[in-house]
């Protein structure tokens, strides 16, 4: 790979991996959220609230979904910018023949899961 390809890939990895943590943090936060207030939704609750809530946990869960699709897509971009000479090594080959779709779909799964937990917990 040559130099600057090698720098945008390893931007985009960290990127990723720095989204995720986001993803973790915002939706552990979310859920103690649902924890703390159980009591308010379980004695009735506010349907303003809980609507409110399902809006952040949509926008929060989409924009992190977004962030970590279009990074694992610039990574699969970076496979192509690997240097003619480097592509028959090892590491090359299982860069480039990773399963990119199948990351990209279970990141969609998850996110979608993960916001679906959390409004089956505040709407039940």
């Amino acid at each position: 790979m040559s130099d600057h390809n090698n720098f945008w890939g390893a931007i985009r990895q960290r990127d990723v991996l720095v989204g995720f943590g986001f993803f973790v943090f915002a939706n552990v936060l979310l859920l103690g959220i649902v924890a703390l207030a159980n009591d308010v939704v379980a004695s009735g609750g506010s349907s303003g609230v809980q609507v409110a809530f399902a809006i952040v946990v949509v926008g929060v869960n989409f924009m992190l979904w977004l962030w970590n699709d279009s990074g694992i897509k610039d990574v699969q971009a970076s496979t192509k910018g690997i240097m003619v000479e480097d592509r028959d090594l090892a590491i090359s080959q299982n860069f480039i023949n990773s399963p990119w779709v199948m990351y990209r779909v279970l990141v969609a799964i998850i996110t979608a899961a993960v916001a679906a937990g959390l409004l089956f917990a505040v709407f039940s």
